[in-house]
């Protein structure tokens, strides 16, 4: 008799390959999970019942008798958000359980409020997306937040976060849990900027990576083997502790825009926008400081290099197209210093890469509250997420303004 610890792995293993697939008869799913044909049709039979899933059209076997039934994961069972939230601009990814995008949200990130008004400004759009997407669309299921600094793996506590100094300590967190219409989860913005790109983007199939992110300030991320590497108080990937500059100046003072704009302002530069450092007609006046941020750069990956040995460094945040200019000398200096350098990668998400990494964790979380084991969530949402989000304007994601 099959006990209930073999029911519920049966189940999770069912319900998480209809979901990947969008759509499967019985016998491919028996074929995907390698489970007998009757252990299929009785896990089936327990979702149809329990209102997971749905029956749809016939399948054409071209073969006699009856045609198969295709099964899909039902659309209205909840939705999930995924929010990168930024010094400057807060994005909101809201969709279904599958994937599917509802809603995209870019606005301004209010400055200058509390903890406290921070969390209910978040909490409440979150909330109207959620409304205007109708009953219809079902409640929400989990909302997964990217932020700005040292992230406990709990997500009680965040620390050293400059450029939203509002959400350090315990506050944020408390305040926000009870401002979201559903469970919410913390998480570094770099992070999960890295998880997007691993699943839809510049780390897709590769299985070791390290990514940076340069815009206001710097992040970075570290994935090794399938897996975010978060440590044990969120300090893995804060490299902007590395002391790289010629009087023990930190990688954060002289990678991010904050000082960039800094040293630029210094020598009087014509600049109101760090990418304007990268210019090339203000390389004569600026050549100090494009010499201390490359030998900041290179210093930081080499320590990224040896500590990781990742299989690809990608390079996003805000920044990153300008800086895509110092690569060649950022590759000449690496392969100069080190015997094995791995490919260094511009981001392929743009400034999208952290909600979709949001989104990625905030989905599979919905399916762990319907039994869906971790592992067998780990490919959701399915890759067509992407081609979804991108189907919506010709040039990238159209943003919505509410």
């Amino acid at each position: 008799m099959e006990t209930s610890d073999a029911r519920q792995v049966s189940r999770s293993s069912v319900l998480a390959a209809i979901a990947t697939a969008g759509q499967a008869t019985r016998a491919q799913l028996a074929g995907a999970t390698g489970l007998s044909a009757s252990t299929v049709s009785r896990v089936t039979d327990s979702l149809l019942a329990d209102g997971l899933i749905a029956e749809g059209a016939p399948v054409e076997s071209g073969q006699r008798g009856r045609n198969a039934v295709s099964l899909t994961v039902r659309t209205d069972l909840g939705l999930v958000c995924g929010i990168d939230l930024g010094a400057t601009n807060c994005r909101f990814l809201l969709a279904n359980m599958l994937g599917a995008p509802v809603a995209l949200s870019h606005e301004p990130t209010p400055a200058g409020i509390g903890a406290a008004a921070l969390a209910e400004w978040l909490g409440s759009r979150v909330g109207r997306l959620v409304a205007d997407a109708g009953t219809a669309a079902g409640e929400a299921r989990a909302v997964v937040v990217g932020l700005p600094g040292m992230v406990t793996p709990d997500g009680s506590t965040i620390t050293a976060a400059p450029n939203v100094p509002q959400i350090e300590g315990q506050m944020f967190a408390r305040k926000l849990t009870r401002a979201m219409p559903a469970p919410v989860t913390l998480y570094n913005d770099a992070d999960l900027a890295l998880l997007g790109e691993m699943r839809f983007g510049a780390g897709r199939g590769l299985p070791r990576a390290v990514m940076f992110t340069i815009g206001t300030g710097l992040g970075a991320g570290v994935y090794l083997d399938g897996a975010l590497l978060r440590g044990r108080c969120g300090m893995v990937g804060e490299f902007g502790y590395l002391q790289t500059g010629p009087s023990g100046e930190r990688a954060e003072e002289l990678l991010s825009g904050t000082g960039l704009l800094r040293q630029a302002t210094a020598l009087r530069a014509p600049v109101t926008d760090a990418a304007q450092v990268f210019a090339p007609e203000l390389e004569g006046l600026l050549g100090p400081v494009l010499e201390r941020f490359d030998r900041a750069l290179v210093l930081t990956l080499v320590a990224a290099i040896v500590a990781y040995d990742p299989s690809v460094i990608i390079l996003g945040g805000g920044l990153s197209p300008a800086i895509s200019r110092r690569l060649t000398v950022t590759r000449s200096r690496l392969t100069a210093t080190l015997p094995a350098v791995p490919e260094l990668r511009l981001a392929e998400l743009g400034d999208l890469s952290g909600a979709l990494g949001a989104l990625v964790v905030a989905c599979q979380q919905a399916f762990a509250a319907l039994g869906v084991s971790p592992a067998d969530a780990a490919a959701l949402p399915p890759a067509r997420l992407l081609r979804r989000l991108w189907a919506r304007s010709a040039h990238g994601v159209r943003y919505a303004r509410p």
